[in-house]
């Protein structure tokens, strides 16, 4: 039953051929990334185990290359991503073997290099930033609604329903607690990781609305009191109040104010301020945190206590082994457990131990040097023209605080590629969609079967 994966390549290639490759990247490969785990797979004898978004991705990046690929600009960050991804399977084929492997080389193509070209390649080619922009965040928003329930029952239907077809996969996800309250993971199987990305769908939803590009009100409830862009904002924010999740909430202020600073009169000024903020902030922060794990030996424990005192007690016994295979890392499940710190809440070290410290570097600064490009640019783009520059800054930082307590995986993974992609594309391009802007075709309805469309507007 676990074959039912390769529907989602079939109906891709389809949408690909029929329309196009934005067109199947806007109904087919978005919805999959979205809207169901990554923990569900394809079990095929012989080859790696493709789940749904990984599936259809392939025919949108192979005719997206060849229809596009005149309008490919190198930039550094494009070798940097490259170089990324092939360090990350390289060094887990040499700490594993190929036959072990495998699956992480493959997501290597399907989760860092595809999204990322079809992002650079196929959105400014059809003029989908609008578009995708859009549909990004009302496949989040509807994530959101539905967590309402889930917060309310500790009942993840995205996990729980299609498990019925893939025996054996995704039984380790559970919902988790905290303060008396199930903590929403939705189709992103963590409640962290559906933090980080309930605040990037936040983050792209408030560029769309200081550009004017939603519509006054939901085109199905017309009579609803409230426009369109309150009720996204509020349901959006709720979302991500629901993960109960510390670090993307971290991340969210640090962005929101990355982005704000492209409405700033002097942004300049903006900027510094911010700058000066932080660090003051981070300053703090420190004398803060410090005290807080000041804690007597045998002396009592707050739980939150004891959590952040298991993450420091981890990151010192484990940068010792991390830098014992400083290069390439120990592979991707060889690297040594320590008793009773099996789990590590920090992607930074995790990806050490996994990949060597240069993957980590090659990470940070993916993420920190495509902010600093953003920011940048935007500073230079007059009105609203720098607003999605900064909106991209701000996601980045985001992810970039909030995988520090949680590892990069599941959607979020394609998810950043994509973004770091899409930022590639408006740098490139510099060209900033019209008001209340969106490709005739992008209206197009396939899939009807899913109706996808139904679902999203």
């Amino acid at each position: 039953m676990s074959l039912v994966v390769y529907l989602a390549l079939l109906a891709s290639s389809w949408v690909c051929f029929r329309h196009s490759p934005g067109q199947a990247l806007l109904h087919v490969y978005l919805p999959c990334l979205l809207l169901i785990p990554d923990a569900f797979h394809a079990i095929t004898p012989g080859l790696p185990d493709p789940n749904f978004h990984q599936a259809a991705i392939l025919p949108i990046v192979g005719l997206g290359v060849l229809r596009y690929r005149s309008g490919w600009r190198p930039r550094a960050m494009d070798v940097l991503m490259l170089v990324f991804a092939l360090w990350v399977a390289w060094s887990d084929y040499t700490a594993r073997g190929y036959a072990d492997a495998q699956n992480l080389m493959f997501a290597m193509l399907t989760s860092v290099i595809f999204p990322y070209v079809v992002a650079r390649l196929v959105i400014p080619a059809e003029q989908l930033h609008v578009a995708v922009g859009k549909r990004y965040v009302m496949l989040i928003f509807a994530v959101a609604l539905i967590g309402v329930f889930e917060a309310r029952f500790g009942y993840n239907p995205f996990l729980k329903i299609p498990a019925a077809l893939f025996p054996g996969q995704g039984d380790g996800w559970v919902t988790t607690f905290r303060h008396g309250m199930a903590r929403v993971a939705g189709p992103y199987s963590h409640a962290i990781l559906a933090g980080i990305m309930m605040v990037s769908a936040f983050r792209i939803h408030r560029w769309l609305a200081w550009g004017g590009h939603w519509e006054a009100r939901f085109d199905r409830l017309p009579s609803l009191p409230w426009s369109k862009s309150k009720v996204l904002t509020a349901v959006l924010t709720l979302g991500a109040l629901m993960t109960v999740a510390r670090g993307p909430w971290i991340g969210a202020l640090l962005g929101g104010g990355i982005a704000a600073i492209g409405r700033a009169g002097n942004r300049q000024r903006a900027l510094r301020l911010f700058v000066a903020a932080v660090v003051v902030g981070s300053l703090v922060g420190a004398l803060l945190l410090g005290r807080y794990l000041d804690i007597q030996p045998g002396g009592p424990m707050t739980l939150s206590q004891e959590t952040a005192l298991y993450r420091k007690v981890l990151l010192e016994k484990y940068a010792a082994i991390a830098l014992d295979h400083a290069w390439f890392g120990w592979g991707l499940t060889t690297w040594p457990k320590i008793e009773g710190m099996a789990s590590i809440d920090n992607y930074y070290l995790l990806l050490s131990l996994m990949h060597g410290v240069p993957a980590t570097a090659m990470l940070i600064l993916l993420m920190l040097g495509s902010a600093w490009q953003c920011a940048r640019r935007g500073l230079r783009e007059p009105g609203q023209r720098g607003a999605p520059l900064f909106a991209l800054a701000g996601l980045f930082v985001a992810v970039f605080v909030s995988i520090g307590t949680v590892y990069l995986g599941e959607q979020v993974m394609p998810m950043l590629f994509f973004m770091l992609g899409w930022a590639q594309a408006w740098l490139q391009s510099g060209l900033a969609p019209a008001r209340h802007a969106l490709p005739a075709s992008a209206s197009i309805s396939v899939l009807g079967a899913f109706r996808f469309r139904a679902l999203i507007q």
